[in-house]
């Protein structure tokens, strides 16, 4: 299996180029040609990797692991080619394919690979307006805004393309979700099992939410909370907690990694409803793993949320699970490196309870930043499945997040922008988490170390919730 896994990470490097870049993995600058002669290339090509991949018997554990992920990871691939999600992606937000290149530019090489990059771009928007899949029009405002903070070459095109092609025709907040455009429904539940790794239900990812909230609002009382009032304030406190993390870490992990965490502030071009985030170090060892800060409007930060804020993003949850990732040399590069949302993002979540056990909360405000992100996380079961799937508004989900979570307006509305943008994306966190606190739960009661479970769950790279539940099943079932 260790040869289709070395092919299918060829192949996705080759189609994400500037990933690979990014990973230290190639150094020529080169972008992702979104074409649709490319596209329909990589399709073939990853279609010829998942039926190899059907055919071949998987004896050991290791097999067993890989080809799962081959098969999920060319359908992930397969799905977003056939979703043409680059004709009405379009929006300010940094995983979109404008704003990411936009995001990194000052690590490309090449303004003209941006410029080819952008014209494709524009073509493919056209082409999506012509077959009536539309973006959304407040997220296209967004993007505009976004590109007259840069001057490269391609952009004035590019804007212009937005204003005079895309603006008039996108989609009024009435009609945001996906469930909107031709074969939404299809569209969304291929987001759904791209982002959780499961075949999932959005009503019933809707109930479990309802429910959750309605638990968690219980345990979290009246909290509010305040707001920071300068960026210093927002980076000391982030950088006490990750060390304070640090310092207790050797008690909960039997690896704890060399290289410790950076924190940094977000780019000044990205707008303040960017969510603080981490990126991981390159493989080549070029960039430590960063944790950034959003610290462009403290005003709109609630302070509670700082501390779980870091221990999600930075210690001990993406930045242990990138490290410890590092270490396992001996799997091929794609277990290391997949694109797995429900498990990096529920690691990560299970990590902000974690933190509790591990008395990692400065205060009862702070901890109680714990339980709004919780609340937060599965009203996002709710407001995504809503908006894509149930034909909620835009101003239906921010009523219902003002409602039911102890968000701030201006929160509130990025979120919701944010899964206008990305559909399906903000459900893996808490369906990862769940499947997480299960196997934990199932590993406490047969007795076992917590620093052997979390050796368990990291040890073997990225895996589907489903290849995850598999690998505490066997684990717990050694003698």
């Amino acid at each position: 299996m260790r040869d289709l896994a070395e092919r299918l990470s060829d192949l996705t490097f080759d189609h994400h180029a500037l990933r690979a870049n990014l990973l230290g993995l190639r150094h020529d600058g080169v972008l992702q040609d979104h074409s649709e002669e490319a596209d329909q290339d990589h399709l073939r090509r990853y279609r010829e990797i998942g039926e190899e991949a059907e055919r071949r018997t998987a004896e050991s554990e290791d097999d067993r692991i890989t080809k799962g992920l081959v098969l999920h990871l060319t359908q992930v691939e397969i799905d977003a080619i056939e979703s043409k999600t680059v004709e009405f992606g379009v929006s300010g937000y940094l995983q979109d394919a404008v704003p990411e290149v936009l995001y990194f530019l000052p690590q490309l090489k090449s303004r003209h690979a941006v410029q080819r990059f952008l014209a494709t771009v524009a073509e493919r928007h056209r082409a999506g307006v012509a077959a009536g899949r539309t973006p959304v029009r407040h997220l296209v405002e967004q993007a505009i805004a976004l590109t007259e903070r840069h001057d490269v070459p391609g952009i004035e095109h590019y804007r212009d393309v937005l204003k005079n092609d895309l603006l008039p025709n996108g989609r009024d907040e009435q009609h945001a979700g996906l469930c909107w455009l031709p074969d939404g429904e299809a569209l969304y539940r291929k987001a759904i099992r791209w982002h959780t790794t499961l075949d999932l239900d959005p009503r019933e990812l809707h109930a479990t939410g309802l429910a959750l909230v309605e638990n968690l609002k219980s345990e979290l009382g009246d909290h509010r909370g305040t707001n920071y009032s300068s960026a210093e304030e927002m980076l000391q406190d982030a950088e006490a907690a990750l060390r304070r993390a640090e310092s207790v870490a050797p008690q909960w992990f039997r690896a704890v990694p060399d290289q410790r965490c950076v924190i940094a502030e977000t780019s000044p071009e990205l707008p303040a409803s960017t969510p603080p985030h981490y990126v991981p170090c390159a493989l080549d060892g070029s960039r430590p793993g960063t944790y950034y800060v959003n610290t462009k409007e403290p005003h709109t930060q609630l302070r509670s949320l700082a501390e779980a804020t870091a221990f999600h993003e930075a210690v001990p949850g993406h930045h242990f699970e990138s490290e410890r990732i590092l270490l396992l040399q001996d799997l091929p590069l794609l277990r290391r490196k997949a694109r797995i949302t429900a498990f990096s993002e529920g690691w990560a979540l299970y990590c902000e309870r974690l933190a509790d056990e591990m008395g990692l909360y400065s205060s009862s405000e702070a901890r109680a930043g714990m339980l709004t992100n919780d609340v937060k996380r599965a009203g996002r079961l709710v407001a995504d499945t809503g908006l894509h799937a149930l034909g909620w508004s835009r101003a239906q989900a921010v009523d219902y997040l003002l409602g039911n979570t102890p968000m701030p307006r201006e929160l509130v509305e990025g979120e919701v922008d944010r899964y206008l943008a990305q559909p399906g994306q903000a459900l893996a966190y808490m369906v990862g988490r769940l499947k997480f606190a299960e196997l934990r739960k199932r590993s406490d009661e047969a007795g076992r170390d917590v620093r052997d479970f979390h050796e368990t769950v990291l040890g073997r790279g990225r895996l589907t919730l489903t290849l995850l539940d598999q690998v505490v099943t066997d684990w717990l079932a050694e003698s």
